[in-house]
């Protein structure tokens, strides 16, 4: 439809002959007719004329005609290019606020897949340590270890004899405790207790524990899901903005 056209229409809506519009409007009747069979453009203040006589605002007018045609040949009014420009600065801005939401989904889809997926941040190994008993005050770390070592006797049947009390001091005293612990804490720690300390020896595994956490994967499976919403967000930034064009 051109202007032409939803002149004459809005006219017909409103039951005006073309005097009668042409008086409201207070312009010329052969002007009048020379806008509705298109063999002229009115001025922007004709225009405004006739939009404060059909009472419509630019836009209202201007809803049925088409947009190429707007473009090509409307734009030399100048409400009608302020509000192209206007419509056109809106649009940007939204392509560009679409963009920039895309964008992000897809930055933090990738950053919540690798957090998931290294397991760096909720970390799934476990190490385990071992204490055999509670080291008393004085005595050396790994007396559980190595007690047989502190017994320097030169007779061979005495240091039998005080060998085997001491292996069964040692057997009564025996208190394993054995920790699973999510860091490395390297071969041995020492922790303080009630009525001594505890030596935590790290148990002969080449590889840690595994023990899987849930959240690994929902951050996984989340990543994903923003990773194909920011994928769609751009594919939706063409479809939407080339239709609009």
């Amino acid at each position: 439809m051109t202007l032409g056209e939803q002149l004459k229409k809005l006219r017909a809506e409103r039951t005006l002959s073309q005097p009668e519009l042409s008086e409201l409007a207070g312009i010329e009747q052969s002007y009048l007719s020379k806008l509705e069979n298109d063999k002229s453009l009115p001025s922007n203040e004709v225009f405004r004329k006739l939009l404060s006589a059909f009472s419509l605002s630019v836009a209202q007018l201007l809803e049925p005609l088409d947009k190429n045609y707007i473009k090509n040949n409307l734009l030399v009014i100048s409400d009608i290019e302020q509000l192209y420009q206007q419509a056109s600065t809106k649009q940007l801005n939204q392509q560009r606020n679409l963009l920039y939401i895309a964008s992000t989904l897809i930055v933090f889809a990738v950053t919540l897949f690798y957090i998931g997926y290294s397991k760096q941040v909720f970390n799934e190994n476990l190490y385990e340590y071992r204490s055999y008993g509670v080291v008393l005050a004085g005595e050396p770390s790994d007396i559980f270890q190595n007690w047989h070592a502190l017994i320097n006797i030169k007779d061979r049947n005495e240091k039998d004899e005080i060998m085997r009390q001491q292996k069964v001091v040692m057997a009564q005293r025996s208190d394993i405790l054995v920790k699973l612990i999510p860091e490395n804490k390297g071969y041995y720690f020492e922790m303080p207790v009630e009525g001594g300390s505890r030596l935590f020896q790290r148990s002969k595994h080449d590889m840690p524990l595994q023990q899987p956490r849930a959240i690994n994967a929902w951050l996984q499976v989340l990543g994903v899901l923003l990773l194909v919403s920011g994928i769609m967000g751009f594919v939706l930034e063409r479809r939407l903005f080339k239709l609009s064009k």
